[in-house]
């Protein structure tokens, strides 16, 4: 039995991260079966994407917090209440576990990572993953005090010893960090790529950009945190492009309380410009159909330890990238090939798209090679392929035994 545990979110959020997280498992376990543990909410949006019966999965679940903090006396309650659930429901699943059983904790509240390793101390013959997602970074890239605590938890867990425990890290180069920093030894810790790619969305091709519209679009929330106020910036650099309708320019997702000051005209938004307005998923899935490339302007060191679900959407739609250059995009493109553009700063991003705009027909091979190279990636981040690639990593290490 597998044992696959989401402690923490209560409702929408990481619903395809969790469904292909029950997909690896179960094909690297394939005669294992299979129970999701989650809170209600969520458990019910997971189990839209399984036939329980034919996929031997069972759907186990535990009661939604409904505590709305208010105050700083809820707020602590909230707190504690979340930490005692979790260690309910740690206890719950281990008590349950019988040998050879397997844990996958998918995500948990940050304190109760540290619990985690307590209750885990009590059962060192139950082989136990956690998914570790980009909170890791603020091991060591903090900018706020709340991100320094987030921090200080993940490195206390790391400290304390557990047998038979493993670390599941979303991006291959959260592995090469945490170990060469001396963080985690190399024998705990795994790495996989997570896209969170929809199951069967159909969507439109786009073979060429001959078309009288050069369509570029950044993908998923759009906030200060993920520097869109320089596509505002860059936007008024090619004012005249986008006026003449030779460009358009569009953010494609939700606009977030820190873009309101720069929302303008120039780029386009699918909400009304109504801030923290969810994107409905048919619309977001045609948006970014149409578009030619995608955008992203992260800063140096962002996605280096966590996954971009913007930028797998962005594959999975096969957009070719217009990028300011930074470690995760030039590693990306070091292993996959030209996928896209990688850009020193927003005078050679505005350079690059007057000159696609104005020679499109000389930079239409390039563009087909560029989709084809997406395609590519596209096809090693199949379930079947992640799934392969774990098994191997946990067969050489002997866990699976």
């Amino acid at each position: 039995m597998i044992y696959i545990v989401e402690a923490f979110v209560e409702d929408y959020l990481h619903v395809l991260a969790n469904v292909n997280i029950i997909k690896i498992f179960k094909k690297v376990y394939k005669d294992e079966s299979v129970t999701f543990i989650s809170p209600e909410k969520h458990n019910i949006q997971v189990k839209k994407y399984f036939n329980p019966e034919q996929d031997n999965i069972s759907f186990q679940i535990i009661g939604n917090l409904i505590i709305v903090p208010t105050n700083i006396l809820s707020r602590i309650f909230l707190i504690l209440s979340r930490i005692y659930r979790d260690f309910k429901i740690l206890r719950l699943v281990f008590k349950k576990c019988k040998p050879g059983d397997k844990v996958v904790i998918t995500h948990i509240y940050f304190p109760s990572l540290v619990l985690l390793k307590l209750v885990k101390k009590m059962y060192p013959k139950v082989a136990t993953f956690s998914v570790i997602h980009g909170d890791v970074e603020y091991v060591y890239y903090p900018t706020t005090r709340g991100q320094k605590v987030v921090g200080f938890f993940h490195e206390l867990m790391f400290k304390i010893s557990v047998n038979n425990f493993y670390y599941l890290f979303l991006t291959p180069t959260s592995k090469q960090i945490l170990v060469e920093t001396n963080k985690i030894r190399k024998d705990e810790i795994f790495a996989i790529e997570l896209p969170t790619f929809p199951n069967k969305n159909k969507f439109e091709k786009i073979e060429n950009f001959s078309s009288k519209i050069l369509k570029i679009g950044h993908i998923g929330s759009a906030g200060v945190r993920k520097n869109v106020q320089f596509f505002y910036d860059l936007a008024s650099r090619l004012s005249e492009q986008i006026s003449k309708g030779d460009l358009e320019f569009s953010n494609v997702g939700v606009l977030e309380t820190s873009i309101e000051p720069f929302l303008n005209s120039l780029i386009k938004n699918y909400v009304n410009d109504e801030i923290n307005k969810p994107l409905r998923r048919e619309v977001y899935d045609g948006k970014i159909s149409t578009l030619h490339y995608s955008i992203f302007f992260y800063g140096k060191n962002d996605f280096i330890l966590r996954s971009s679900a913007a930028f797998f959407d962005a594959i999975y739609y096969e957009k070719p990238l217009i990028v300011l250059r930074n470690t995760f995009f030039e590693n990306v493109f070091k292993k996959e090939g030209e996928i896209g553009y990688l850009c020193e700063n927003l005078e050679e991003m505005a350079i690059l798209i007057n000159n696609l705009i104005e020679q499109g027909e000389v930079y239409t091979e390039k563009y087909l090679s560029m989709v084809q190279n997406v395609k590519n990636y596209k096809a090693k981040l199949s379930i079947d392929e992640i799934a392969s690639t774990l098994k191997k990593d946990l067969d050489f290490n002997n866990i699976n035994n």
